[in-house]
């Protein structure tokens, strides 16, 4: 049994939302590289998310600000996702990802903002080998649009476009896409350094 991304949904699980990014066709640990190309990460073994929002904690505690990036990473089939911690949004949710999927990879990416109330969220983008395939903010109220880069995903389009009240459901069945809840917000998971 699977959980899907439904249970993201409202109320929103992780404190100042999540970065979710999936990966088909790389191992999790070259996923985990791929995100921040310039930097080699630093994996520092299984962590719960308490254990590792505390370990960025303190690697921050001496900062002005908290700049430390870092993420939980699993399996789920043939599918490799990772979790963002710390300030993830200036590192995780640039708008140059599809070279994390070069080599034939398709990455998925999910992120949703909650300190940003008048950002429309959450945004979804889905990329295969280095191209952008779809964009678009799933937002319930205010629909903001689609790009459909290829023309390949037009049932996709379709689908959010008719029913803006399921989009994870949506995203699961077209892209097989689900998260281990009780893995994430209670077991232990491989982490990593991104940013330091």
């Amino acid at each position: 049994m699977t959980d899907g991304l439904q249970w993201l949904e409202d109320p929103v699980p992780l404190p100042g939302g999540y970065c979710a990014i999936f990966a088909r066709g790389i191992a999790p640990e070259d996923l985990v590289r791929r995100l921040v190309p310039d930097t080699e990460p630093r994996f520092i073994g299984l962590r719960t998310h308490d254990a590792f929002e505390a370990d960025l904690f303190q690697i921050d505690r001496s900062k002005p600000v908290n700049a430390t990036v870092g993420v939980r990473y699993g399996s789920v089939s043939d599918l490799f996702f990772c979790i963002g911690y710390g300030p993830w949004q200036e590192t995780l949710s640039q708008f140059n990802t599809p070279e994390i999927s070069h080599g034939g990879a398709h990455t998925y990416e999910l992120y949703f903002m909650a300190e940003h109330p008048n950002v429309p969220p959450p945004y979804f983008r889905y990329n295969h080998d280095g191209v952008y395939e779809v964009m678009c903010d799933l937002n319930n109220d205010d629909w903001a649009g689609v790009v459909n880069v290829l023309g390949d995903n037009a049932e996709l389009v379709a689908a959010l476009e008719v029913d803006k009240r399921r989009p994870m459901e949506i995203l699961e069945q077209r892209f097989g896409l689900t998260l281990p809840k009780e893995a994430i917000l209670t077991d232990t998971l491989p982490a990593a350094i991104i940013k330091p």
